[in-house]
């Protein structure tokens, strides 16, 4: 069963999102907060799989950083109206796993909570399409070491896909973006697909800030 808390401070999305939710079986929302502090103190206490937050900008990311120092196993989705650069790039800064539009399908935040679940990053288009725009720039990219095709198998890293889906995707073997995969490991100094996508992230951010 996937444990989540849900914190927004307007109770009628709490309403609605509490009940759409618990319509899947595999699902179970284990308290509501409508303030970070509440947020905070819920999350400490269950200990989730998922914090599903929405809150004012700046009471957002001090809660996100707080439930990352005090609860790091818990992922924490940021379901919001707030899509602008500066917003998107304060909250992964603080710790987010993924952060998606109000305007989503049902389907698509089911699908999300899931994915950050399982410790995958998961971005709706409007974030996933800036931060693949801004990787895949070669002659401004800060990670000239790959080749094109490692450079495009680490977007997609990024946004969160599996290596069977981004098989299926480039049209190629699991093999071989297995073996891209361990390319881009040892090209950025790092042992795993989480470090890989934290290089990238904060890349994308430092050119984020500066644009």
């Amino acid at each position: 069963m996937l444990t989540l808390v849900l914190a927004d401070s307007a109770p009628v999305v709490r309403d609605g999102s509490r009940a759409l939710l618990a319509s899947h079986g595999d699902i179970a929302v284990l308290a509501e907060a409508s303030d970070g502090r509440q947020a905070l103190a819920e999350t400490i206490s269950h200990r989730p799989d998922v914090l599903l937050i929405d809150l004012d900008r700046t009471e957002l990311m001090s809660t996100c950083r707080e439930v990352r120092r005090s609860a790091p196993k818990t992922g924490i989705l940021v379901f919001t109206d707030m899509n602008d650069d500066a917003t998107v790039v304060a909250a992964v800064r603080a710790g987010v796993l993924g952060y998606l539009p109000k305007t989503a399908a049902e389907q698509d935040l089911v699908r999300a909570v899931r994915n950050v679940a399982a410790g995958q990053a998961v971005f709706g288009p409007h974030v996933a399409s800036k931060i693949t725009k801004l990787l895949d720039v070669p002659q401004q990219t800060v990670f000239d070491e790959l080749t094109p095709r490692e450079r495009e198998i680490l977007e997609l890293l990024v946004v969160g896909l599996s290596v069977s889906t981004i098989a299926q995707r480039l049209a190629v073997a699991a093999k071989t973006v297995r073996n891209h995969t361990s390319g881009i490991f040892t090209k950025l100094g790092v042992a795993s697909r989480e470090e890989a996508v934290v290089v990238a992230r904060r890349a994308v951010l430092d050119r984020l800030v500066c644009q």
